[in-house]
């Protein structure tokens, strides 16, 4: 079995090339993404392992579902071997251990190939953590077999399960039957297989609106992920949309002489689920970039309204060295200006568990530190308390967000553990809304310990107007200040953006590889089609359709994919109807689909028409 697993391997390389290069950079992914979370959870950089275990999340729902695509795909192409075998004698044990050979070669040469350079790759974003105070100066990244043995327990049993799947309809059925449909796709989907489409469709409208419940980042972040369980459905639903839209628009074309664009609807009715297998990569490469970079600007716009409405200052004064007590009493007394209020940014840990778990337990966040009375220069939009109680010893105000699920409100303590150990458990006095804006905790300055009070301030929120240069100040606007800090946020994002475009990248690259893959397994298609008599500008005519068939199917599912989330996203972190999509980068990302549909399927179409016209002169 072993033997004929490596020359099936070694007869259909161009299919098997294909999987390799995709589970090389899934592999490299993941092991580079799981350097990042132990180096988060052995390191003690609590907010390197949120970030890293954030973004793993959307990595392995899109690895897994583009590693399965891939051979889905690959194994399809040869139904009419498994169907071949079949009718000579070969039983469904003896074809799905031969799958499951076959599998195992690719893995073991691929995944080894992809996993250790991501281990050292991951190194290469340690520039970034640094600047983006992810992680402290000096801190090394952990290199183990962990990620690796990780990325192969879980991109393994993915593959096979898909490959398997790819295999049933051909060994499920009897040799002749096999024989009979082996040349042939059916549209049609088994009744698992359109509860699955359908509950999933249901299930990411349901988690679309978790935005009009939930507001705020928890309730987008649920919200946006509504965009995969769409995708996923339309991936379970594809050969029947994709064969209902062909079969109509071939009758609708019917009447016409185009004989190419008859060839290349026919082609699609016939073979949905190949197109299917080239649309969804598409449509997941769209959806992923587009929601992402939504969600990620929706998010810098609330906390720009939200910092902006909060601030009943006239004016924000800063220092480049930080305003220290002496000039912030002289501000006081400075004519014109009639309250002050310093503000500080303090690091701490927040624990969210109570259960002993290690770093899991603590949760790296800021505190903002007030000194002075917040009363008409602070609106955080308090629910519940009153900021005034902050002048009480060992208070604290918490945002609404920070206490959901956790049954805390006002009366109950928080736990903080600052940068040497100090251990400090305030009483929450308020709670309030406009956390994204001001920051999820706010604290009096004499509320922390000795040792973490910062020498002085960030900044002072002041009521009134003055020239304060003689102090070595300068002045902003509430409006310039709001606008620099909303920069700064975006900066801060860095990171995230890094890795987004690292995972587009790798739906990029599935996306071609599922296009060229399927084209070229079209040589015995296309040698037909010369032989009847079809031109090779007939023949480059119907590819070009096909591929104008597949970016359009790519483009309409994408978008509709996130328009539900989105508009939940608008609602949520802004309060208004509206669709939070940067339409930038969704030009830029729609403009990458159509050249990916056109490239991977007209460039190997014309070089195996070039090869089969060759070969029919030469005969």
């Amino acid at each position: 079995m072993w033997s004929f697993a490596r020359s099936a391997v070694r007869a259909y390389r161009s299919s098997f090339i294909g999987s390799f290069l995709i589970v090389m950079a899934a592999a490299a992914l993941l092991s580079a993404n799981g350097v990042l979370v132990e180096s988060g959870l052995r390191g003690d950089a609590p907010l390197l392992t949120t970030v890293a275990a954030s973004f793993a999340g959307t990595a392995i729902l899109v690895v897994v579902l583009v590693v399965a695509s891939t051979f889905a795909s690959a194994l399809r192409q040869r139904n009419a071997q498994f169907a071949l075998l079949r009718a000579v004698g070969a039983t469904t044990a003896q074809v799905r251990s031969m799958v499951t050979a076959e599998v195992t070669i690719v893995f073991a040469l691929a995944a080894p190939l992809g996993a250790v350079p991501g281990l050292f790759a991951a190194r290469l974003l340690t520039p970034v953590l640094e600047s983006g105070g992810i992680v402290p100066g000096g801190l090394g990244l952990t290199i183990s077999p962990l990620p690796v043995i990780g990325s192969l327990l879980l991109l393994f049993p993915t593959a096979l399960l898909a490959a398997r799947l790819a295999a049933r309809e051909v060994t499920k059925v009897s040799p002749t039957a096999a024989v009979r449909g082996a040349s042939a796709e059916s549209a049609g989907l088994s009744g698992v297989r359109r509860v699955a489409a359908v509950t999933l469709l249901a299930s990411g409208i349901l988690v679309a609106g978790t935005p009009f419940i939930v507001p705020g980042t928890l309730g987008s972040a649920a919200g946006a992920t509504s965009a995969f369980l769409l995708i996923s459905a339309a991936a379970l639903a594809g050969p029947a949309i994709v064969g209902t839209i062909a079969r109509r628009a071939a009758r609708a074309t019917r009447s016409s002489s185009n004989a190419a664009a008859m060839l290349a609807l026919v082609n699609s009715r016939g073979f949905s689920r190949r197109i299917t297998a080239a649309i969804i990569p598409l449509a997941l490469f769209l959806a992923l970039g587009t929601v992402q970079t939504g969600v990620n600007g929706s998010m810098v716009d609330a906390a720009g309204m939200q910092l902006r409405a909060g601030l009943g200052s006239d004016v924000i004064i800063t220092s480049p060295d930080g305003v220290t007590a002496e000039q912030a009493a002289a501000v006081g007394s400075t004519p014109g200006i009639d309250a002050v209020v310093a503000s500080s940014t303090v690091p701490a840990e927040v624990k969210v568990e109570d259960e002993d778990l290690g770093g899991l337990s603590w949760e790296q966040t800021g505190l903002r530190a007030v000194t002075g009375s917040t009363s008409g220069l602070v609106d955080a939009e308090v629910t519940a308390g009153s900021l005034d109680d902050l002048a009480g010893p060992a208070t604290i105000a918490v945002s609404g967000e920070s206490l959901f699920a956790t049954g805390k409100s006002v009366g109950d303590t928080v736990e903080l553990r600052f940068d040497g150990g100090a251990v400090v458990s305030p009483t929450i006095v308020a709670v309030y809304d406009r956390g994204l804006g001001l920051g999820s905790y706010i604290i009096d300055e004499s509320s922390l310990p000795g040792s973490v009070r910062p020498a002085a301030a960030d900044l002072l929120f002041a009521q009134g107007s003055a020239d304060l240069a003689h102090l070595g100040l300068r002045t902003v606007s509430v409006d310039d200040y709001v606008d620099e800090t909303a920069a700064g946020a975006a900066a801060q994002q860095e990171l995230g953006a890094i890795l987004l475009f690292v995972l587009i990248f790798f739906l990029a690259i599935a996306a071609a590889n599922t296009l060229v893959m399927l084209t070229s397994a079209r040589k015995p298609e296309f040698a037909l089609l010369r032989r009847v008599g079809t031109t090779r500008r007939q023949l480059t005519s119907m590819i070009s359709i096909e591929s104008v068939f597949v970016m359009v199917m790519a483009l309409v599912i994408g978008t509709l994919s996130v328009v539900p989330a989105l508009v939940g996203v608008a609602y949520g972190m802004l309060g208004r109807f509206a669709l939070a999509i940067d339409w930038p980068v969704y030009g830029a990302l729609a403009g990458a689909v159509v050249l990916i549909a056109s490239a991977a399927m007209m460039v190997p179409a014309r070089v195996v028409g070039r090869v089969r016209a060759g070969a029919q002169q030469s005969r």
